[in-house]
C-alpha cells in the first residue's frame, strides 16, 4: 500500500511494530515494480499514473527516462502530457512543456484539465511561466481561470513571493479590467524573472 516506501509506515505509527526482513522487502519492491510497470502501460488516469512513475523512481527502476520516452511514442494525447511532465519535473527534458502545450491546442477537449493539472509541476519552467502570463492577458475565459489556479497551486508548492501584496487576489478575473490588475502581471513577471534567476 505504501509502495515500498517506509516512511510512511513510521508516520502512520507503525514504525514499531514493523519487522520484514531485507529478504522480504527486496521480494515486496519487486512486486512493486512490476505493478507500477503495468500500470505504465494501461492507466489512463494522470494520478494514478503519476504514482506509478513515482513507484518507480523510489524503487530506483533502471533506465525509467528511457521507458518514459519509449511509452510516448504510443500513448493517447493525456497520457503523453502525464509522461512528458515526470520527464520534466525529473529529467528537466527541455521538450516537456512544448508537448505539452501542443496537446493542449490540438486536443484541448481531452487534455485541458490534464495539462493544468500537470503545469503544477512545471513552476520552475519560463515557457510554462509565459504561457500562463500569456493566458492572463488573453480573452479566453476558461484559461484565465485555469492559469489563476496554476498559479495559486504555485504559490503553495515552492513560489510563496505569489502569495505577497496581494496578487492572488488582484489577479482574480473580477479584476482583469482594473488599473491594480496591470500592476498585477507587472508583479508577477517580476516574481518570474527572480526565481529564474535564483
Amino acid at each position: 500500500m505504501n509502495g515500498g516506501n517506509k516512511i510512511y509506515i513510521h508516520t502512520d505509527g507503525f514504525g514499531d511494530v514493523y519487522s520484514a526482513t531485507p529478504t522480504e522487502e527486496a521480494e515486496w519492491a519487486k512486486e512493486v515494480v512490476a505493478i507500477a510497470l503495468a500500470q505504465v502501460d494501461t492507466v489512463t488516469n494522470a494520478t494514478t499514473l503519476k504514482f506509478a512513475i513515482d513507484k518507480l523512481l523510489f524503487h530506483n527502476y533502471p533506465n525509467t527516462e528511457n521507458l518514459l520516452k519509449d511509452k510516448i511514442k504510443s500513448s493517447t494525447p493525456a497520457k503523453q502530457v502525464v509522461l512528458a511532465t515526470a520527464l520534466w519535473y525529473t529529467y528537466q527534458n527541455d521538450k516537456s512543456f512544448g508537448l505539452v502545450h501542443q496537446h493542449l491546442l490540438q486536443n484541448r477537449a481531452e487534455c485541458m484539465d490534464v495539462v493544468f493539472q500537470c503545469l503544477i509541476d512545471f513552476r520552475d519552467n519560463e515557457h510554462a511561466q509565459e504561457f500562463l502570463l500569456t493566458c492572463l492577458q488573453g480573452s479566453d475565459d476558461k484559461l484565465f481561470l485555469k492559469a489563476t489556479t496554476t498559479i495559486g497551486m504555485w504559490a503553495y508548492t515552492g513560489m510563496p513571493a505569489l502569495r505577497e501584496n496581494n496578487l492572488l487576489e488582484m489577479l482574480e478575473i473580477e479584476n482583469r479590467d482594473s488599473p491594480t490588475f496591470r500592476m498585477a502581471i507587472e508583479q508577477l513577471k517580476l516574481v518570474f524573472q527572480i526565481k529564474n534567476k535564483s
